[in-house]
């Protein structure tokens, strides 16, 4: 479930995660399982963006995580 979840959300509009979320729950009803964090990177994504002048949206914080993450099992190769 955590795996269906967060490997479709990166790919999704904003204005769409609501229904996406809403199917997850539908599908699944028993279920809750709570995203994996790591803290100590979001800490470092947030002083990276703030050092930016960004603001630190949890949204593009998660969207960064989710490039980190993902980035390298795109390239492995067969």
């Amino acid at each position: 479930m955590r795996a269906l979840r967060d490997f479709n959300i990166p790919k999704i509009v904003t204005d769409d995660l609501p229904v996406f979320m809403g199917l997850i729950g539908d599908l699944f009803p028993a279920l809750n399982v709570p995203r994996k964090r790591d803290v100590n990177f979001e800490g470092q994504i947030k002083t990276a963006m703030i050092d930016l002048h960004l603001q630190p949206e949890d949204s593009f914080i998660l969207k960064v995580r989710h490039c980190a993450v993902y980035k390298p099992a795109a390239h492995i190769s067969a």
